[in-house]
């Protein structure tokens, strides 16, 4: 009787399917993954606050500018000024702070109220105040007591696919929150 072989041409042709098969799974799942992150970054939000001083016109604009490929969606604003928190719009933080923000004429202002959406290369102008010498010079009084003083902002936003970022005061670079 002869000795029966373990390598059959069956159990290779099989082992070589099997292996095939763990080997296309494999690269199905890492083109998924890469697919997903690629999906992400699509639609990837680049929040930045911007100021601008014109000084023909007498005027400073704060614009919130989204330079990303995606809309950003206001989650949550914060500024904190005086070791006091506060959730409301930057030009009512001003008044509340400043009382001669009475005296500024303020040009324009809008909201940035959570649920709000900035389109890809969109901006939202958040204050702008001036016109004249004396608001120009006491609105510039104001801004550089706050950067002095210790004022600090916190927005946080998020993309189509709530993948939320946050800029904050210090750097003005958005980073991930987990």
């Amino acid at each position: 009787m002869g000795k029966i072989k373990f390598w059959t041409s069956d159990k290779l042709v099989a082992l070589t399917a099997l292996f095939i098969s763990l080997l296309t799974l494999f690269i199905f799942i890492w083109q998924t993954n890469i697919i997903s992150k690629q999906s992400h970054l699509s639609v990837m939000p680049y929040l930045i606050l911007d100021s601008s001083d014109s000084g023909d016109n007498q005027s400073i604009s704060i614009t919130l500018s989204n330079h990303g490929v995606g809309p950003a969606i206001i989650v949550m604003k914060q500024f904190t000024y005086n070791d006091r928190t506060y959730n409301v719009e930057f030009d009512e933080f001003l008044k509340l702070n400043f009382p001669e923000m009475d005296s500024i004429n303020i040009l324009n202002y809008s909201s940035i109220e959570p649920g709000r959406a900035i389109p890809a290369g969109g901006k939202r102008n958040i204050l702008t105040c001036g016109g004249d010498t004396k608001s120009y010079l006491t609105f510039t009084q104001i801004m550089n007591e706050l950067l002095e003083n210790g004022f600090e902002y916190q927005i946080e936003y998020k993309s189509i696919y709530d993948d939320n970022w946050i800029i904050e005061t210090n750097t003005n670079t958005p980073k991930e929150i987990e």
